[in-house]
């Protein structure tokens, strides 16, 4: 009964270890799962500043371009600014109103659609060059759009390289954070397993020590009964001796007397002498029965004799059996305490370990949250960028046409 209500109490210790067990795995679990959601999160972050950065690059091409093709049609105004200069000295008549004329359109077209194309692209720069289109010589336009197409192109290198540092962080961040997650569930789970079974050990030693407890609890009482009943033993044996001893001596004594008084002593017979009777008939019923008495004396003494020496060999049996147990179950505390003692130190390890992947772990989603502001713009709809992408293009066509000197001529030869 008492084993039974040992194992029921070491399954319901082993049940709770479980149970405690897998509330650390579920809540480990938990954290594992939150923290898969948020690098699905990041990763379509990171997916959609990559979209992004896409379409700044085609932004940034087209505004390049735009400003390639201004840089080139100005270029060409002012080179036909010098031929009609050289004309005029060349001696060559050219009206002058009708060349002002065309330079003003042409400046006034140019300042109109600049501040256009500065206002749909909320370009600040654009709106610079467009106030110094409207009194500055070409020349210097030309160098403002020099200017600007080498800030646009530093300015797409500084943004390569961000991106570049963003991709390569974030990878490697999302990398260590997946393989750091990993090596806490791994830790998490040889703790899990080494507190149950460092549990288990220890209600093991619990019952092997109360075993322990009652073999020799047991032992001490066979011993004291085994003392009492060869103290009781040495005492009767005596006595049994020590009569029949006694009654040999009597039967002797008697048997010379009755000899000595020249009578014949029948022993044979147990008959009781009668009044008035021979002397030797007294004597043969008194010698008989001493002679019976000295027979159970001697039977009486040889049967506690025989019963001494069997209770003592199943003492000495019993006595040998709980020390080989007792042995065993002591060999097997130890065993088992060495085990605990070894789970001990595993657990403090595994726990530093754990703490110490934790701390860096945590110093990974520090620098992940460190990165997300760096890393990660708002990107325009494909809609947005469309409609702006339209209208620069047509934009730049008009700006086209008018330093080509088309709408100048057609406004000149309206006016």
């Amino acid at each position: 009964m008492e084993k039974k209500s040992a194992a029921a109490s070491l399954k319901a210790g082993s049940q709770d270890a479980q149970a405690k067990a897998e509330g650390e795995l579920a809540e480990t679990q938990k954290t594992k799962a939150a923290d898969e959601v948020y690098v699905a999160t990041l990763k379509g972050e990171c997916e959609m500043s990559a979209r992004e950065w896409s379409g700044r690059q085609e932004q940034a091409k087209g505004e390049l371009g735009a400003i390639a093709k201004a840089k080139e049609i100005l270029a060409g105004g002012v080179k036909v600014f010098v031929q009609v200069s050289s004309k005029k000295s060349a001696g060559i008549n050219i009206d002058s109103d009708d060349e002002d004329d065309r330079t003003t359109a042409k400046r006034s077209m140019i300042v109109k659609k600049l501040k256009t194309l500065a206002k749909s692209s909320h370009s600040f720069a654009l709106m610079e060059m467009a106030t110094a289109a409207g009194s500055d010589p070409f020349g210097k336009i030309r160098g403002l759009i020099e200017d600007m197409v080498a800030k646009l192109i530093n300015e797409a290198n500084e943004e390569a390289t961000q991106k570049a540092f963003c991709d390569e962080e974030l990878g490697k961040s999302k990398k260590s954070q997946a393989t750091k997650t990993a090596t806490l569930d791994k830790i998490q789970s040889r703790l899990d397993q080494a507190s149950a079974t460092k549990a288990q050990l220890e209600e093991a030693i619990k019952e092997l020590e109360s075993e322990v407890a009652q073999i020799d609890a047991s032992q001490a009482e066979a011993t004291k009964m085994r003392t009492d009943e060869h103290t009781a033993y040495v005492k009767s044996s005596k006595d049994f001796k020590d009569s029949a001893e006694a009654t040999e001596r009597a039967i002797v004594v008697l048997k010379e007397y009755y000899e000595g008084a020249g009578s014949l002593v029948q022993v044979k017979t147990a008959k009781r002498p009668e009044f008035g009777g021979a002397k030797s008939d007294a004597g043969s019923s008194i010698i008989s029965i001493l002679e019976m008495c000295a027979e159970d004396f001697t039977s009486t003494y040889t049967e506690i004799e025989t019963e001494e020496m069997e209770k003592s060999k199943s003492f000495e049996k019993m006595t040998e059996e709980n020390h080989v147990s007792k042995t065993t179950k002591l060999a097997d505390a130890k065993a088992k305490a060495s085990e605990v003692k070894s789970l001990t130190v595993a657990l403090e390890n595994n726990g530093q370990d754990k703490d110490m992947v934790g701390k860096e772990l945590d110093a990974v989603l520090s620098y992940l949250d460190k990165l997300r502001p760096q890393c990660e713009t708002k990107a325009m709809s494909y809609q947005e960028k469309k409609a702006r992408r339209e209208s620069e293009i047509e934009g730049l066509k008009e700006a086209l046409q008018i330093l080509d000197g088309q709408s100048v001529l057609i406004q000149i030869a309206a006016h």
